[in-house]
């Protein structure tokens, strides 16, 4: 319990800040656009507000989730059953160290791994309309309509 609290109170400090940030980033006329058209707070903040943050919020989540799952290693100096602690208790018994610190490794890897893909994903589904390759093309796009045509001659 003293495990869970401890690290649960850490990644809340760090989230609030997170989610502050992505909240400030927004644009204030974002909120007044939406207030002049008769929305109210919660809408504003569900419709407008909250998509637009997500963009700045995903990014550092996923990075202090993949942190978080790491820092859970610390859990087993006060004896909590996570998995280096589980590698500890086998280890003490069978005398393979190295090959289950190993295993332990792997299994860090193969979970980073996967919170990796799916923090990829994540930005990249938030992130729509907003790469540099969007911006590209559309200032190609506003060239090309702006070249002078010579009418075909």
């Amino acid at each position: 319990r003293a495990a869970v609290l401890a690290l649960g109170l850490n990644e809340a400090a760090y989230m609030a800040e997170i989610v502050r940030a992505g909240m400030i980033s927004v644009d204030e006329g974002q909120t007044h656009a939406a207030q002049s058209l008769g929305m109210t707070r919660l809408q504003t903040m569900q419709r407008i507000v909250l998509p637009q943050a997500m963009r700045v919020i995903i990014p550092p989540t996923g990075n202090e989730t993949i942190s978080m799952l790491k820092t859970t290693s610390l859990a087993s100096t006060i004896a909590v059953a996570e998995l280096l602690y589980s590698a500890q208790l086998i280890y003490a018994r069978t005398y393979k160290v190295i090959p289950l610190l190993i295993v332990a490794s792997i299994w860090y890897i193969v979970c980073t791994s996967v919170l990796y893909v799916g923090q990829y994903y994540l930005e990249r589904y938030y992130g729509r309309g907003s790469t540099r390759e969007a911006k590209a093309r559309q200032w190609l796009r506003m060239e090309n309509a702006s070249a002078p045509h010579d009418g075909g001659l």
